[in-house]
């Protein structure tokens, strides 16, 4: 069924429910009443109104800017999490859905604040990144519940529950993301960008040169889609649209297009750096490695297509390194703001030792090397152990295999 209906039907029959229909429901079936829902979302448009209000100090652009708000989270909000609830909300476009917004925004704020209230051009660019920005946060939280709310729909859970505790959830990650995010700025910087427009003291100074600002902002952290939208923004209401860089990327998108070719793969190629799609090509490979190789132990061949045995217990091993790979994800981020912590509190890490500023590129290796190896190691063990196979053989099997498979999808015919 189409979201837009499935959408307006779920809406009308919400709203004419009342408690003695609810009554009837089992406990798997019950939400929260949407009466005190759209009461709880009024309350919050007439909170944005009035901060958009004082951000502005347009009353007229800061209602309309809520009421666009209004509109535009609950269908965008709808659509993401009738994608999640079908796909799951790694597959959300919250991305896509926040340059559409932010199109939209940039021509809405123009009209009434270029065109009819004669705004600066750094007003209508603030404005348009708040209104925008809160429709992708929308959209992203909608995903990311509707996704739980799927989940507990299969384990047994009671919806209205589930859904208070994602209102709870919700506001102690606004409450807790402000500071984190500060916290993570003042120590590194978020994004090149703010870097070099304000960046941090270089060995307790503050750098002056262009070569001084540059080895002042190798740390800061890098956020590709801030990046993308203030770019947009900027080339909007700032005339500075890299029109060249943007034709280039409708050629790459028609080409993707057109040969039908995984999106994913060629995008964070493009979109990331290097030695950040470097161990996501390292764990495409290890899972790679790790699928063919199952396929060879319980099949005894890798002809033809995989078991259902053979999938199956490919996709034990998988969900496990994926739970390992989203602890290391997890201990990494805390580890960052903790030391993001001891750079603010106290002093950058590389001057706690005088002699040592950074590990040499062996040693790096080698550390990487064993992270591989023990990641490799965790992610196998749900492997079958079959007499005669050793790893080193069959992983040798499996580049031989792919090897013969390449030559023949590339030889003509």
């Amino acid at each position: 069924m189409p979201p837009i209906p499935t959408i307006v039907s779920g809406f009308s029959t919400a709203l004419n429910f009342d408690d003695e229909d609810s009554a009837d429901l089992l406990r798997t079936e019950q939400d929260i009443d949407m009466r005190k829902v759209l009461a709880v979302c009024a309350g919050i448009t007439l909170l944005t109104f009035l901060f958009y209000w004082w951000v502005t100090g347009e009353i007229l652009l800061a209602l309309v800017g809520a009421a666009f708000l209004a509109v535009a989270a609950f269908f965008f909000s709808a659509v993401s999490g009738y994608i999640a609830g079908v796909v799951g909300s790694s597959n959300s476009p919250v991305s896509g859905m926040t340059i559409a917004t932010l199109m939209f925004t940039a021509g809405l704020v123009w009209v009434v604040g270029d065109l009819v209230l004669g705004m600066t051009t750094e007003s209508l660019m603030t404005a348009t990144l708040i209104i925008a920005a809160v429709v992708a946060v929308n959209a992203a939280i909608a995903g990311d519940v509707m996704q739980d709310l799927k989940t507990g729909h299969m384990v047994g859970a009671t919806p209205w529950r589930q859904q208070v505790a994602e209102i709870v959830g919700v506001m102690v990650g606004a409450i807790a993301i402000g500071p984190v995010l500060m916290l993570l700025h003042n120590a590194f910087r978020i994004s090149k960008t703010a870097c070099i427009r304000d960046p941090p003291l270089l060995d307790g100074k503050i750098p002056v040169t262009t070569e001084q600002v540059a080895e002042a902002c190798e740390t800061a952290l890098l956020a590709p889609q801030a990046e993308l939208i203030g770019a947009i923004i900027s080339g909007i209401f700032g005339g500075d649209f890299n029109l060249p860089m943007v034709l280039i990327g409708v050629v790459i998108a028609c080409i993707i297009i057109w040969k039908k070719m995984p999106v994913m793969s060629v995008a964070i190629g493009i979109y990331l750096p290097l030695f950040l799609s470097v161990p996501i090509i390292v764990g495409g490979l290890i899972h790679f490695f790790i699928s063919r190789i199952t396929h060879y132990r319980i099949d005894g061949t890798l002809e033809g297509d995989a078991s259902e045995r053979a999938e199956e217990t490919a996709k034990k091993v998988t969900d496990k390194g994926v739970l390992i790979g989203a602890g290391f994800i997890a201990g990494e981020s805390l580890m960052g703001v903790l030391i993001a912590f001891f750079i603010v509190t106290f002093q950058h890490p590389k001057d706690w030792f005088d002699s040592i500023t950074q590990l040499g590129q062996t040693l790096s290796l080698v550390f990487y090397g064993c992270f591989v190896a023990i990641f490799a190691f965790l992610a196998t063990r749900a492997i079958p152990r079959v007499e005669g196979h050793s790893f080193l053989t069959d992983c040798l099997s499996v580049i031989t295999d792919a090897g013969r498979r390449f030559i023949e999808s590339v030889r003509p015919r």
